[in-house]
């Protein structure tokens, strides 16, 4: 099994079970180093910034359920690509995949995300000043 980072609508319990049956949830995670975005894509996204921190959720993939969600991200035509980065479980610092846009100009969501991303919130439980801060300004309630 393989750490994974999510940090947009991958954040949904129902989404991921669809995506990765295999996937188990492990918590709450923290990427140091990174600001949350919505690309001009209109997908979420981390771009380098040193001063930040992304909350998320970690999950423990299969190998099939890596390569579903490589599908899913678009990996193959450039998507997303994927990294090894460190992430923070409560002290305890752990390797996860992460997905990258390469896009870090800023855009809207598009309108299908809004509602994907508000499930995966409410199953996510990120801390309030965290969304207030990060999300929120891309994201309507």
């Amino acid at each position: 099994m393989k750490l994974y980072f999510g940090y947009g609508s991958n954040m949904g319990d129902a989404q991921m079970k669809q995506r990765c049956p295999q996937s188990e949830k492990i918590g709450i995670g923290r990427l140091s180093g990174y600001r949350w975005i919505i690309s001009t894509r209109g997908y979420a996204n981390v771009v380098e910034s040193p001063e930040d921190e992304v909350e998320g959720v970690l999950f423990a993939l299969s190998e099939s359920d890596e390569d579903s969600m490589d599908g899913y991200e678009g990996v193959a035509i450039g998507s997303y690509r994927k990294a090894n980065l460190r992430v923070f479980q409560g002290e305890t610092e752990k390797i996860a995949l992460v997905y990258l846009d390469p896009i870090a100009a800023e855009g809207p969501p598009t309108k299908e995300y809004i509602h994907r991303i508000n499930y995966g919130l409410a199953d996510a439980k990120l801390s309030e000043p965290y969304l207030a801060r990060h999300v929120r300004k891309f994201i309507p309630a």
